[in-house]
């Protein structure tokens, strides 16, 4: 996958500012990924009509949210980036876009769906744990969370990268629109087990392999896809 693992030397933080440095080539780029749009296709059959969704880490709004605007349902996303909330809120016009950390937000109302595609990446293994019971709690009973992330064990990590429990790998080194960053990533036993621990029984799981274009620079992605519904 990722191939060998470099040097550690001028990582780049995956933060608002480097969101907002890539906002205009992040969708020619990654904005016809056909296993995120099989996905989301399958995804979209879980929503009851006319379903409130928030989707966390909203990037350009294409082809997510923009999806899912396009049957009928009421749309809120968040992101850290400004420059991506308003691509958002062009491609999206009916929808509700704001700058938001997910870390720190709470939504106005209880949701149907809860939507967190490829938008954990730059979260420890404690953020992603704090994130969980806010899922849960951001959804009605019998709500669906859907969650695109990648695989850790497709990178073949060494021994020394997993947490004591196995259910999580650090510092996975990953090339991204050009710059290297390193990632943590939970197992897919961790995911069951924080999913669960928060209330969420696993609907169904899968994988599918995404290869970015030349003028993306971006390491292949190992995409591990999530439905989970909310006990209730």
């Amino acid at each position: 996958m990722a191939g060998e693992f470099r040097n550690q030397d001028n990582l780049v933080v995956l933060d608002a500012d480097f969101y907002n440095s890539i906002s205009a080539d992040y969708e020619k780029a990654f904005g016809h990924d056909i296993g995120l749009l099989n996905f989301i296709n399958k995804a979209l059959s879980y929503f009851p009509p006319s379903s409130k969704v928030l989707d966390v880490g909203c990037g350009t709004g294409t082809p997510v949210a923009k999806m899912v605007a396009a049957q009928g349902h009421k749309v809120t996303g968040i992101d850290i980036s400004p420059s991506m909330v308003e691509l958002s809120r062009k491609a999206v016009p009916g929808g509700t876009f704001e700058v938001a950390d997910m870390l720190e937000y709470t939504p106005a109302e209880k949701m149907d769906v809860v939507l967190s595609i490829l938008s954990l990446f730059p979260l420890s293994r404690k953020d992603m744990e704090a994130m969980s019971p806010k899922w849960a709690d951001w959804l009605l009973p019998g709500g669906i969370l859907c969650i695109c992330t990648m695989d850790p064990e497709e990178f073949n990590p060494n021994a020394t990268m997993y947490d004591e429990d196995r259910m999580c790998v650090n510092r996975i080194p990953f090339l991204f629109m050009g710059d290297r960053n390193e990632m943590t990533l939970m197992t897919r036993a961790g995911w069951k087990n924080m999913l669960e621990l928060a209330g969420f029984e696993l609907v169904g799981t899968e994988m599918n392999y995404f290869e970015p274009p030349a003028e993306a620079k971006s390491d292949p992605e190992p995409h591990y896809f999530i439905i989970a519904r909310k006990a209730g």
